[in-house]
């Protein structure tokens, strides 16, 4: 497993991401809990990474992987990495990984590892937050070997997904459309998230120089929420 430093040692991160390395996002960050309406799809996508990976004994990256909710599991058969800008993630992470899990305080865009150092990479729930995307998909290109898999998500863009999630978006007529506008974006969050269509998200891993081998949806037949790619390098 490469060396990383340790979650005691933090970088700084740019402005727009002080929520995310803050404590407060450890809150409102629970895919988890009874109240998200996306608990089960959540659910879903874990499952179906887990299953993704397979093999045994990999060197894994788990890019803004927060408290470890996919890295925990995994530790249990590879050599995982967790990476996170919020070191009280990480330390929800700590209380419950093993000798195999190693944490990492980083930006996702600047990655402190060295090239082809991982055989999976998996980037879950970040994409929609990083305002240079190029930049992360450079980076994961970067630090994955040659045939090495990489696992990444984006949110849909299209928002007919909202319409099976109401608690979502709330009872408010002004905030369904303002939320629609942004492409099922919550105004509050606007600054600091955007959704892509799957065509955009495509474009994005193809011409970055992966090859997407398989893509799953998850959410509403129709219209998913989230479009999950398994691509190599």
């Amino acid at each position: 497993m490469p060396s990383p430093q340790t979650p005691d040692q933090e970088p700084a991160p740019p402005d727009h991401a002080s929520l995310f390395k803050s404590g407060d996002y450890v809150s409102l960050f629970q895919p988890d809990a009874d109240h998200n309406p996306f608990r089960i799809p959540y659910g879903q996508k874990r499952d179906a990474l887990l299953n993704l990976i397979g093999g045994n004994d990999l060197a894994v990256l788990d890019v803004g992987g927060g408290p470890g909710r996919i890295s925990i599991p995994l530790s249990g058969q590879h050599r995982v990495t967790l990476c996170d800008l919020s070191l009280d993630m990480l330390k929800v992470a700590r209380s419950g990984g093993g000798d195999k899990l190693g944490l990492c305080v980083a930006d996702a865009c600047t990655l402190p590892f060295a090239a082809a150092s991982f055989d999976c990479v998996l980037c879950v729930d970040v994409l929609p937050h990083v305002r240079q995307p190029q930049l992360l998909m450079s980076e994961l290109y970067r630090v994955l070997r040659p045939g090495g898999r990489l696992l990444i998500d984006s949110a849909n863009a299209m928002p007919l997904w909202t319409l099976a999630y109401p608690r979502y978006v709330g009872r408010n007529p002004v905030r369904w459309i303002q939320t629609w506008l942004a492409g099922g974006v919550l105004p509050e969050w606007r600054s600091r998230v955007s959704h892509s269509r799957r065509g955009q998200f495509m474009a994005l891993l193809t011409t970055s120089g992966f090859r997407v081998r398989r893509t799953i949806p998850f959410g509403p037949r129709i219209c998913p929420k989230w479009h999950l790619a398994l691509a190599e390098r």
